[in-house]
């Protein structure tokens, strides 16, 4: 018998690296940041939720911006007039026996992390929705079709963007390290649907 399997409504996650090593004062500033962090659930994060803003960043902030420019391009292939702003950014630190639990963006449409600093064999954890799941089958083998759960790795440097719907989470820190990531959210700076159609939004994020 001839088969074809055909997959549908790929999640489109997109790895990329900054190329480059950071500058003395680039961790100067993300050392600061965490001086004085908050709780966030089973890890800290940064009380600063803009960072990108600052000066020291212009340069990480462009190649973050055209990091998601070439996701708009790629994954939308918009005919508006629009692009991807970042909204809100932050650091977030995982020391030993600290993790970050599954959770999802609201209020973004693309979501991303820049990884400063991490441990062996590090990288995030994607989740399959499960919501919809009315049975259970004990699988002999994980597959693409049939996984809960996907590892993306990553190193130093390295840009994640992915849909901020799209369920995410982090390992607990097993090494005596200290796991830094600057994480963002972005929403829709332009023109959105069409005039004859009544549908026709223009936004400004600001």
């Amino acid at each position: 018998m001839q088969t074809e399997m055909m997959n549908l409504f790929a999640v489109p996650v997109v790895r990329s690296s900054i190329a480059r090593g950071f500058t003395a004062d680039e961790m100067n500033y993300f050392q600061a940041q965490l001086h004085n962090p908050v709780n966030a659930i089973s890890n800290l994060s940064s009380r600063n939720k803009n960072v990108l803003e600052a000066p020291i960043m212009a340069s990480l902030n462009a190649v973050i911006q055209q990091s998601l420019s070439h996701y708009l391009t790629t994954v939308f292939s918009p005919s508006n007039k629009v692009s991807l702003k970042v909204t809100q950014s932050w650091l977030t630190l995982s020391r030993k026996g600290e993790s970050h639990h599954s959770h999802v963006h609201p209020n973004s449409v693309v979501s991303g992390v820049l990884y400063i600093n991490v441990a062996e064999k590090d990288g995030i954890n994607f989740y399959r929705n499960q919501d919809s799941l009315w049975y259970e089958l004990l699988r002999e083998q994980e597959t693409y079709h049939n996984a809960y759960r996907y590892f993306i790795p990553a190193s130093v440097g390295d840009i994640l963007l992915f849909p901020s719907s799209q369920s995410h989470g982090v390992r607990e820190v097993v090494e005596d390290v200290e796991r830094v990531s600057l994480s963002f959210n972005t929403f829709f700076d332009g023109e959105l649907g069409r005039d004859e159609f009544a549908n026709s939004l223009k936004i400004s994020v600001g």
